[in-house]
């Protein structure tokens, strides 16, 4: 026993005064009752455990409501103090935690639109190095890329515990749906995702999931654009060259343009085996290629004179095609070319 090693017995806590002890209280080592050279690892594990028995919220039932709501507030001190004396433990004397491995390849668990969900896993060390603790893993993800696809602005996606080996991303979260959607705006092959194991003294190197993407939902393939330098029309880019609908000019494949929705950034595009042009990401619908059609307000198209037709008279009231003369404006010298209208 305590008495006969000589050690006094621990005094026996009141709920109440701990209570409001804690709540005036700002250090960590204050929280927990100890002085300056009571900060071992087994000292805090021995305070905190104390406390936590002490508030707990079934030991507080015969109590207010009001020291019960302030129990809750101190309890939770109680659980902050013990991870920043043990964080500053490790910042002290650990290091970052080993690098992880993968446990397998992503799994899309679903590939519905607006529900998309992929699963990735690591493998956990068979024990704890206690000179490379793991007290958790984060996971982070990009919120944006370039146009040439590098990642930037990486966002913390959870922090999940150190026992736990997977994660699920789904859309359904509004950062995941962020991370997802950045992906689909440039139709990238893969979205990155990095896993870390981490402790007070830092991170481990990131552990680097490619999640298949672009070609693996429908929705996100289609045909891009070229723009027509005759008649400033679009067409779906059907090779080398694209003839184009309205005016028959042929389009060289390096005419391409990428289209943007002003909604939400993602790349426009016609849809495979159709003729609708709409946005990858957010599925707007721009337009449809209705082809070489005559719509109402419009004119005829013309292709150039009928070589069959008789010559138009000249005529200060003739308003049909018009006949002007080449370079100086006379008829010598000079050749004729001819305007429609």
């Amino acid at each position: 026993s305590q008495e006969a090693a000589g050690t006094p017995p621990a005094r026996k806590l009141d709920a109440s005064e701990e209570i409001q002890r804690i709540l005036h209280t700002e250090a960590a080592e204050e929280v927990l009752g100890l002085t300056g050279d009571q900060t071992s690892d087994e000292a805090v594990s021995q305070a905190w455990k104390r406390l936590v028995l002490l508030l707990h919220p079934d030991k507080l039932q015969r109590l207010g409501e009001t020291v019960r709501e302030a129990g809750a507030e101190a309890l939770h001190r109680v659980h902050a103090a013990k991870d920043e004396l043990r964080k500053r433990s490790q910042e002290a004397c650990a290091e970052v935690p080993d690098d992880l491995a993968p446990a397998g390849e992503p799994r899309c668990l679903d590939s519905t639109q607006a529900k998309r969900k992929y699963e990735i896993s690591w493998v956990l060390p068979e024990s704890q190095d206690p000179a490379r603790p793991v007290e958790a893993f984060e996971v982070w993800g990009p919120r944006y890329f370039s146009e040439f696809g590098d990642p930037y602005d990486w966002v913390l996606l959870a922090t999940l515990p150190a026992l736990q080996s997977s994660f699920v991303l789904v859309e359904e979260a509004p950062t995941q749906q962020d991370v997802m959607w950045a992906a689909d705006r440039i139709l990238r092959p893969t979205l990155p995702i990095n896993v870390h194991a981490t402790n007070g003294r830092g991170q481990s190197t990131a552990l680097t999931f490619e999640l298949p993407w672009a070609t693996d939902f429908p929705w996100l393939q289609g045909t891009p654009s070229v723009l027509c330098s005759q008649c400033f029309r679009m067409s779906a880019c059907r090779g080398p060259w694209t003839q184009c609908k309205c005016c028959m000019a042929n389009v060289p494949g390096e005419a391409r343009v990428v289209v943007r929705c002003p909604d939400c950034q993602g790349e426009v595009l016609w849809a495979h085996n159709s003729n609708v042009l709409r946005c990858t990401c957010c599925l707007r619908v721009f337009g449809k290629d209705m082809g070489q059609q005559w719509r109402p307000g419009t004119k005829p198209m013309h292709h150039g004179p009928n070589p069959h037709a008789h010559p138009p008279r000249a005529g200060p009231h003739h308003s049909g095609a018009q006949w002007h003369s080449g370079r100086g404006g006379g008829a010598a010298g000079g050749h004729r070319r001819q305007h429609w209208q």
